[in-house]
């Protein structure tokens, strides 16, 4: 049976090059647009299912490497042949059973097959061991979501709404995330992800994980773990150093900024970032900007002018 193959990068519009978080910012953009619940155009749905099975391969790293590993050269619908160490995969008949595995595309299952099962929770996947694949690469026991939080949020705990499309129909579970929870923490929903079984007898479902995402927002910036704020500076503030208020997730503090201060220059304040566990913060960094008035007064540029007459000062060399 013909392959098209799936151009991953295409779909979600980005770059072979792409950094993970380019990918991630991409697939939430198309996703808002694409969920059948806000758009209801007839192909939305389809568009939904191809841009959530470019992002369960390119979000992963391992998945991700294996898909590059193709090559480059292909195009979205051509004819594709499995590659080499592939021959024993078969669809249909008494190969492996990739039924309603994923709802994804053959040219998915037939290079990560039971991989991504249990990736998206709501669905009854079917999975048999065959020709082709390894004890290691069978159906996993729980299903796993990702829950976007603010650092507030993750610090003094939320609510969330969590709705899930299935089989059996369309579930709404409330669910708290604690106050506290770190980055990548999960949140464990017994009984609550897909049912599991052979063929058309489903069995007792599987726990549902919730990894909490902690987000960036217009103060803090999220990245591998540590938060970082900024704190913009006049001129003579930098100059001669201050003690300024800075906003954190567990309320306003005063920062002491050093005579000589630099612009792009981090101050790290201890216990005031995001939870790392075991009731405990970590540090919250905040990143120096020394700013100048868009528009400044006769005065002030009368002010400026003189100090740059006296000034010995060369930023450039």
């Amino acid at each position: 049976m013909g392959i098209s193959f799936q151009d991953y990068y295409e779909t979600l519009g980005v770059s072979r090059s792409a950094s993970q978080d380019d990918i991630q910012k991409a697939y939430r953009k198309l996703a808002r647009k694409y969920h059948p619940d806000v758009n209801k155009e007839k192909s939305a749905e389809e568009k939904f299912k191809h841009i959530n099975e470019a992002y369960e391969v390119l979000k992963d790293p391992e998945k991700r490497k294996r898909y590059d590993a193709l090559g480059a050269n292909w195009k979205a619908g051509q004819n594709f042949e499995p590659p080499p160490g592939w021959e024993g995969v078969r669809f249909g008949g008494s190969g492996a059973n990739f039924g309603d595995m994923s709802g994804f595309s053959d040219f998915f299952d037939m290079l990560f097959g039971g991989a991504a099962v249990g990736a998206r929770p709501g669905f009854n996947f079917d999975f048999e061991q065959s020709g082709g694949f390894h004890a290691g690469e069978r159906a996993q026991t729980a299903d796993e979501l990702e829950v976007p939080v603010s650092v507030e949020e993750a610090l003094h705990g939320c609510s969330r709404e969590i709705a899930i499309e299935g089989p059996q129909g369309r579930r709404v579970l409330r669910v708290k995330i604690p106050a506290g929870s770190k980055d990548g923490a999960l949140v464990r929903l017994a009984g609550q992800g897909a049912a599991r079984g052979s063929g058309r007898k489903s069995s007792i479902n599987a726990d549902l994980h919730l990894r909490v995402k902690i987000q960036s927002d217009a103060r803090y910036k999220v990245q591998e773990g540590a938060l970082t704020t900024t704190l913009n500076l006049a001129p003579w503030e930098a100059v001669f150093g201050a003690k300024l208020p800075v906003a954190t997730p567990g309320g306003e503090v005063l920062l002491s900024v050093p005579a000589g201060a630099q612009s792009g220059q981090r101050l790290r304040l201890r216990g005031k970032g995001l939870p790392i566990g075991n009731g405990e913060q970590g540090d919250l960094f905040v990143e120096l900007r020394i700013q100048v008035p868009r528009e400044a007064s006769s005065e002030e540029r009368e002010l400026f002018k003189k100090l740059s007459g006296v000034s010995k000062f060369n930023p450039r060399a």
